[in-house]
């Protein structure tokens, strides 16, 4: 017979070898489970930077499409190769882009001068896209001049309120959380949603007719590639007939200069009406990439101007977000 004591040494021995097999047991596993989240993690940074490799590959591709068009032709227009979407498959993913003319858009820098004083033409055909947008949308409840008004205190350098709709400091630092007034100019159309009497149902219309390009250029609108809604604002009366008229003109043959748009425009553009600077080739255009390796996606957009003698293209700005 065995002994009180031995047994007891016995059943204390049974469960320290099962403490320690479970203890082992659960480090094996937080072993395992740290493993797998550190391998899983390094695979998502190899594939966010293979997606970002590819998306800038697309850029030089975008790059040599606009390099190769500017020798072939000074004219801009949608039925040119660079306007059609692109994409490639390859082992793992795929990638597509799309280039778009920006100057077939109404720069938001244009809204006041290198001296940030408003410039009053570019202010009206603002304030006339904006009537577009509201027009096509009758449940906006929108006041034309208030934004435009809001927008250029957004950008001009005094601490003043521009109008009645104008908004500084004032205005922003009483929300939650504060902010200030930018006071410099546009980086980005998405701006427009830290302004003043700017709603989300305004924005979400307004953004892709609106661009941002450097104050220090002078874009003119290329009529070869202008949104609709922004040839109807070339100048006061123009009417979506006009508008239609122009766009089927241009599908069937591009405007080679002009001179030939204005001359079909006929009377629209006076001396107390005038046209706004225009033009039938860019040097401004935005590339949006989508890139899927994996798991992962990625977006990219990308800035580019291209040399009007060299045709040299270069990336002025570009941002990765996820999709």
């Amino acid at each position: 017979m065995i002994a009180a004591p031995a047994r007891r040494q016995a059943g204390i021995a049974a469960v320290t070898a099962m403490l320690v097999v479970a203890l082992a047991t659960v480090l094996a596993v937080e072993l395992l489970w740290s493993t797998s989240l550190d391998v899983r993690r390094t695979q998502n940074l190899l594939e966010r930077d293979q997606a970002m490799q590819i998306g800038m590959g697309l850029e030089l591709l975008a790059g040599e499409l606009l390099r190769v068009d500017l020798e072939d032709s000074d004219i801009d227009s949608l039925d040119e190769r660079w306007a059609e979407e692109y994409g490639f498959p390859f082992e793992g993913g795929n990638v597509v882009g799309q280039l778009e003319d920006l100057q077939g858009r109404f720069n938001l820098n244009s809204l006041v001068n290198e001296g940030g004083q408003r410039q009053a033409p570019a202010v009206a055909q603002f304030r006339r896209l904006i009537e577009v947008v509201v027009a096509a949308d009758r449940d906006l409840t929108v006041d034309p001049e208030s934004v435009v008004d809001a927008v250029v205190d957004w950008i001009d350098p005094n601490t003043v309120p521009d109008g009645i709709g104008g908004a500084e400091d004032g205005v922003y630092t009483n929300r939650t959380p504060p902010y200030r007034t930018a006071n410099f100019w546009f980086t980005t159309p998405t701006e427009l949603l830290a302004v003043d009497n700017m709603s989300p149902e305004l924005y979400a219309p307004l953004v892709r007719m609106v661009t941002a390009l450097p104050p220090r250029v002078q874009t003119a609108m290329n009529v070869n590639t202008a949104l609709p809604e922004v040839l109807q604002t070339l100048a006061e009366d123009i009417s979506s007939s006009d508008v239609e008229t122009w766009v089927e003109s241009r599908q069937s043959a591009p405007f080679e200069t002009t001179q030939e748009f204005l001359e079909q425009a006929g009377d629209l553009f006076t001396e107390d009406n005038p046209a706004p600077p225009l033009e039938v080739g860019s040097q401004w255009f935005g590339l949006s990439v989508i890139v899927s390796v994996g798991s992962t996606r990625l977006a990219m957009y990308s800035l580019l101007e291209r040399n009007a003698q060299d045709g040299n293209v270069t990336a002025r700005l570009r941002a990765f977000d996820t999709p």
